[in-house]
């Protein structure tokens, strides 16, 4: 084995009647048969219907018909309701995302109900408030509407839309005036389930200021940091990031000036649209190596964007070639950064949609659609689990399905590729007997590089593995370590390749009391727990080597199962069996060699995500290799969305 600094591999070499029968075995037969084309059948899917884009005409409480049109008065973004020939008025959609959404200078803006009245984002303190235009996005409830005969409502169906002065707004009083309804003309629009402009996300970009009693929040905004949070809007398809002027109804793009010669360069704010170029261009953000929802942001050209502590340039963004970053320690700059959950659910749902790793096609449209059989939350194995014998095949089936030069991709080596199969598999099937040949990443063969078949079968994930390592060695803060960055990069992989779990890192224990704390720990934890454990070695002849490997919690203590080797059988039973002795986990996390452990962590396997956007949203044809591993296998597009298995799409 070929052992660097980068990927993480192991250390182990070779030690190592007859009518009736036969008409119950045709129904048997035929029955297997089904249900097997069942699971593998294409689903029932639909993309949204093509937009009937026209203006909204309303009937109004003098028995006039008018048009709602977008207005930029006194600094706000208001609905106007207009004489349906003035050319204010513009063609709007009812979108597949309940959004009412008009395109404003290649701006799409939705209609947007005050929280100051719904409670939604904020505390309800009003009785009443002006629906505003905002930049349309995905995850603000304020921004969907049902309609009820014939008239707009919010989504839980607690407010109507009424008008005063001429412009809508809702009221918490069912008697205010004045209401209005929509104009039969409106009939097919309202049935119309419309593909949506755009899939953009309201989210803050924070960054932390740490002190010796803490650290406190800052928010980038177009005028430098802010201690209140600053709402921006991220559009996945474009990758900018952008703020909104409600006066003008234009946005504002957070753009990389840096050139391919420069080191660094200051961030800038130019007026932008929602438009998709054909290439990436200056407002082009990278969020995929977030680990969660914290982590680097990277421009176009893989430029690391970042912001000093201190300083009088102090929270004002700029640029970074990630070779110059070690030079880069005056003012305690940073760039970690942090953004809203809504982000982590969606570069969740991006990953699991290329990897066929969705559990619904199409998507349901809201929890209340999901039958019983869906509602898994739980992600630990029984607290009584034991291995039987053909679990104990599959296993040794996947750790040595290895060659004798295993070509790493990225951070992940063989060890943690088998790592993510062994953990995928018990958890799709540990109650019933395992896989006997195939795999959830890769088939199974021994001495054969699992990474050809990861290549052929995921191209996806192999690309998502092989971008990881360009960032090894490149701290996002001067006081990052290089065994700090390997787990980071481990943490950000495993939440990218085994999207639908939660991870948890662990703080990184890195002399040996510390580890047999560490482990410990492990075994104080209830049965049942899962953990990827990540370890950093120095080798006898002064080289550093990583690898990782699955720990589990059993009822009788910890069992450590070795990966990326060809040990035999009997050598691999004897190796899973359950200890409580924190100094032999130690030895089984060298693999029984001569070396020293530098440091050790473990990502924690934790519950399923609540409410994943894969209840809300699916992309064409989501069909993947069948139940509970759906996909399109591409990148989401606004264009593809489908509609939900309940029509309209609700969060």
């Amino acid at each position: 084995m070929r052992h660097n600094e980068i990927a993480f591999l192991s250390l182990s070499g070779r030690s190592l009647k007859k009518k009736s029968g036969l008409e119950f075995f045709s129904f048997f037969f035929i029955f297997v048969v089904f249900i097997d084309s069942l699971a593998a059948s294409p689903a029932s899917q639909k993309l949204a219907d093509m937009p009937i884009d026209k203006a909204i005409r309303v009937k109004v409480h003098n028995g006039g018909e008018y048009c709602y049109a977008p207005a930029f008065v006194d600094g706000e973004s208001y609905v106007y309701i207009d004489d349906c020939a003035s050319p204010n008025v513009q063609f709007a959609r009812y979108d597949v995302f309940q959004r009412v959404a008009w395109k404003v200078k290649n701006v799409w803006l939705c209609m947007a109900a005050p929280g100051s009245v719904t409670g939604i984002d904020e505390k309800a303190t009003a009785n009443w408030g002006y629906i505003t235009l905002r930049p349309c996005v995905i995850n603000d409830a304020n921004q969907r509407w049902v309609i009820k005969n014939n008239a707009f409502y919010t989504a839980d169906e607690k407010f109507r839309v009424k008008d005063y002065k001429w412009y809508a707004y809702i009221s918490n009083n069912e008697e205010d005036y004045y209401d209005h309804t929509l104009s039969p003309a409106m009939e097919k629009w309202i049935n119309t389930i419309a593909t949506p402009g755009n899939m953009s996300f309201k989210t803050s970009l924070g960054w932390k200021f740490k002190s010796d009693i803490g650290f406190s929040m800052y928010y980038i905004s177009d005028d430098g940091s802010k201690s209140e949070v600053f709402n921006l809007y991220y559009n996945p398809e474009n990758g900018h990031i952008a703020r909104y002027f409600p006066s003008s109804g234009l946005l504002s793009c957070m753009t990389s000036r840096q050139s391919s010669h420069e080191d660094w360069d200051w961030a800038k704010w130019s007026f932008c649209n929602d438009n998709i170029p054909a290439t990436k261009d200056s407002g082009y953000w990278d969020i995929s190596l977030l680990a969660g929802r914290e982590g680097p942001i990277l421009d176009r050209g893989g430029n690391l964007l970042r912001v000093t502590q201190y300083g009088s340039n102090w929270g004002t963004p700029y640029t970074m070639r990630p070779d110059y970053i070690e030079k880069d320690t005056t003012n305690s700059p940073t760039s970690e950064f942090v953004l809203d959950y809504d982000i982590e659910r969606w570069n969740r749902y991006v990953t699991a949609n290329l990897e066929d790793a969705l559990p619904y096609c199409p998507a349901p449209g809201n929890k209340q659609n999901i039958s019983e059989s869906k509602r898994r939350v739980k992600r630990s194995l029984p607290p009584n689990f034991q291995f039987n014998e053909a679990w104990r095949k599959r296993l040794y089936a996947i750790a040595t399905s290895t060659s004798d030069v295993t070509a790493s991709v990225g951070i992940c080596g063989t060890c943690l590729l088998q790592t993510y199969q062994m953990i995928a598999e018990l958890q799709e099937n540990f109650s019933g007997p395992p896989r006997s040949s195939g795999g959830y990443f890769f088939d199974t063969a021994p001495s054969t590089d699992p990474m050809i078949s990861l290549r052929e079968r995921f191209a996806s994930i192999h690309n998502v593995m092989q971008n990881a390592p360009q960032f090894y060695g490149v701290p996002l803060s001067p006081t990052e370590t290089s065994d700090m960055i390997a787990a980071r990069i481990a943490s950000s992989t495993t939440q990218s390749v085994l999207p639908r779990f939660s991870w948890m890192l662990s703080n990184l224990a890195t002399d040996r009391s510390a580890i047999l704390d560490s482990i410990r720990r492990l075994l104080d934890a209830p049965p049942g727990t899962i953990w990827i454990g990540l370890v950093s070695y120095t080798l006898q002849g002064g080289g550093t080597a990583r690898h990782a490997l699955p720990i589990l919690r059993s009822s009788n203590g910890l069992k450590v199962i070795p990966t990326n080797t060809i040990m035999s059988f009997f050598q691999f039973t004897n190796e899973v069996s359950e200890t409580t002795d924190a100094n032999l986990v130690m030895l089984r996390l060298a693999q029984r060699t001569n070396v020293t452990i530098n440091s050790f962590a473990t990502l924690r396997l934790g519950p399923e995500e609540e409410q994943p956007l894969s209840i809300t949203l699916s992309q064409s044809n989501c069909t993947g290799e069948g139940e509970d591993r759906r996909g399109s296998g591409q990148l989401p597009r606004s264009a593809l969305v489908n509609q939900c298995a309940s029509g309209r799409c609700s969060f």
